[in-house]
């Protein structure tokens, strides 16, 4: 018995580090220029349109699945989250966002992205400039990447103009998520960027930041009390589904149906 359970031990450890060295499949945004944000919209947090100029990425195909959160809990200790294992992970904190994105980078050899800070009172990540690891999306990088990058047709959601084509949401979804990659990508190859899981951000929220933000490679507010989430999720309706619809949770925040969309350094 303990034979077997020794063996059963060394063929996790080995597709572990096979599964890691692989890595999540990546698509290539290439750099570009766009205007984010909706000067028709009623919600004034998306005002004013203002051009954005970002650098080329690498973006995730799929959201984060059950199964591949499973694996940093098993490593880590964390709580194993329950559902189907090619379901997008949900109702995760923005700190355990970063700590997978962390995790992740030091499991496939790179470097990580986050210097992490607790105290009684905070959760800090900070991002390391120059590394070559995993982290999360900036706000206007997710944008960008959700509108097609430069090969954008200007389609109201991720893909289409026609919603069911492209997402799980309350009008198809039946009150769950569902596997990634079941709906047709969007302009990049890139899958459920509208609907299914909600999708962290690395930026603080604040709703007058478009008034005011950089053109180049914005990251955000320096401070803040809530973090950005984009892309809406399998409970939201039509409306709140466009590319430009901004979220916002608390970092500690576990029921908000939100998941992760990994990005990395070219």
């Amino acid at each position: 018995m303990k034979f077997l359970t020794y063996l059963s031990v060394l063929f996790f450890i080995f597709n572990y580090s096979f599964a890691q060295d692989k890595g999540p499949e990546m698509v290539l945004v290439e750099g570009g220029d766009f205007y984010m944000g909706n000067d028709y919209s009623a919600n004034s947090d998306e005002r004013p349109e203002h051009k954005v100029t970002l650098n080329s990425f690498f973006m995730s195909k799929y959201e984060v699945t059950v199964g591949d959160y499973a694996l940093f809990c098993r490593v880590t200790g964390h709580k194993l989250p329950e559902g189907n294992a090619r379901s997008p992970i949900n109702n995760l904190t923005w700190e355990d966002a970063v700590m997978y994105c962390n995790w992740l980078s030091r499991a496939s050899r790179l470097d990580k992205c986050y210097k992490l800070k607790r105290d009684s009172n905070s959760f800090i990540a900070t991002y390391i400039e120059g590394t070559n690891g995993y982290r999360l999306p900036t706000e206007a990088e997710w944008e960008y990447a959700a509108k097609g990058g430069i090969k954008s047709k200007d389609y109201a959601f991720s893909g289409s103009h026609d919603l069911n084509e492209v997402a799980w949401s309350i009008n198809n979804a039946g009150n769950t998520a569902h596997e990634v990659g079941q709906k047709k990508p969007n302009e990049l190859g890139i899958y459920d960027m509208t609907g299914n899981a909600m999708e962290w951000c690395y930026d603080y929220y604040d709703a007058k930041f478009y008034e005011n933000s950089p053109e180049d490679n914005p990251t955000g507010p320096e401070t803040g009390v809530t973090k950005v989430c984009r892309g809406g999720n399998f409970m939201c309706r039509p409306d709140v589904l466009r590319n430009s619809r901004r979220f916002n949770l608390e970092q500690d925040q576990e029921e908000g149906l939100a998941g992760i969309r990994l990005v990395k350094a070219q």
